[in-house]
């Protein structure tokens, strides 16, 4: 396990500065995930904490010892991590148990330790039938948990992860987060996870860092994040939402572009706003405030993806599957709304603000 505290990390590439600022500490065993938009600095924050980097301000700490930072750099073979990349980078000419083995063998591990290290881990990764196979002939997932099991087999404190599930398929991805949330519990590791998929890091994670433009935006629990988002960003780039721009009148919030129609209001907040709605917060609803027409409805099995035509917009409307049944386009609606997120004309969060239904 270790304890990861980085101080006032920046870094700039010239006139470019990437990261701005970055102080935190990640704890022993968390589930750490850097997550944003490609060229956020996530990726850059991750190859200062393995050592790929140095930061141009600021200090990176590991289990309390200075590994980065003024004078001092320890290189990446002496930090005590494991690293897992985009790519497999395993060695097609060597069976899966000699590519696991690979860091014992630089490091001169006696045989006997390899082979008990290695099948220990290959156990983990559920690949231990297949040691003897050279990588051409394993799946795009297996290739990936060799690539895991190679970064785990020195019994590394830290692991760090650079959006390793990029290259699978949806179905792939999806059994490989539980995978690799299992295997990071099951051993206690730390980890950091750098991904710009939002799924992920609501899957896998203890603690969410949202970064944009080399700032941290937000930092908190995939629940902290999702319900409750500093500003529009956090709140646009986490899962799926509607802005409506509205304003404050008589206790009520009018929508102009919804035909006038309003949502109950008792907030203090004066003149205009912009109301987000994540659209599974929406809800058909006989006595709902608002109304409208079904314009249109996309079956997916599990949910019903509806749009509702309510003034001059649009509304997305996510229902359970079965409502598919019950529902033609063209039906005149009435919808009710829960947990908005009330924004001001700056784009911040006040979480006093909450609309009554």
């Amino acid at each position: 396990m270790a304890t990861v505290e980085l101080k006032h990390i920046t870094k700039s590439f010239g006139d470019n500065t990437v990261l701005r600022e970055f102080s935190q500490t990640f704890q022993d065993g968390e589930f750490i995930t850097l997550l944003g938009p490609s060229g956020c600095g996530k990726t850059t924050m991750l190859r200062i904490i393995a050592g790929f980097e140095k930061p141009t301000t600021g200090e990176l700490y590991i289990d309390g010892q200075l590994v980065s930072g003024g004078k001092t750099f320890v290189p990446p073979e002496k930090r005590g991590i494991g690293m897992v990349f985009q790519s497999y980078a395993v060695w097609p000419h060597m069976n899966v148990f000699n590519n696991v083995a690979y860091p014992l063998t630089l490091k001169k591990t006696p045989k006997a330790e390899i082979q008990k290290q290695v099948e220990r881990v290959l156990q983990i990764v559920h690949l231990t039938q297949y040691a003897k196979r050279l990588p051409n002939q394993l799946s795009g997932g297996q290739q990936q948990r060799v690539a895991l099991a190679r970064a785990l087999v020195a019994a590394p404190g830290l692991l760090l992860l650079d959006e390793p599930l990029s290259n699978l398929d949806a179905k792939l991805r999806e059994s490989m987060r539980f995978e690799i949330k299992e295997i990071q519990k099951q051993l206690g590791i730390t980890v950091v996870y750098v991904t710009h998929d939002q799924t992920e890091a609501m899957a896998m994670s203890d603690r969410i860092f949202l970064i944009n433009r080399g700032v941290v935006q937000q930092s908190g629990t995939p629940e902290e994040i999702y319900n409750h988002p500093v500003n529009q960003f956090v709140a646009d780039f986490l899962g799926k939402v509607d802005f409506f721009k509205g304003e404050v009148k008589d206790g009520s919030i009018v929508f102009p572009q919804m035909g006038g129609q309003a949502l109950p209001y008792d907030g203090p907040r004066t003149g205009k706003v912009e109301v987000a709605v994540r659209p599974e917060n929406i809800q058909f609803d006989p006595e709902g405030p608002l109304q409208g027409v079904l314009e249109a409805q996309y079956y997916l099995g599990d949910v019903d993806d509806c749009r509702v035509r309510v003034g001059e917009t649009l509304v997305r409307v996510i229902t359970g599957g079965y409502a598919y049944k019950t529902l033609k386009e063209g039906d005149r609606v009435r919808l009710s709304v829960r947990d908005q997120m009330v924004f001001d004309d700056d784009g911040m969060l006040d979480e006093k603000l909450q609309i009554q239904t």
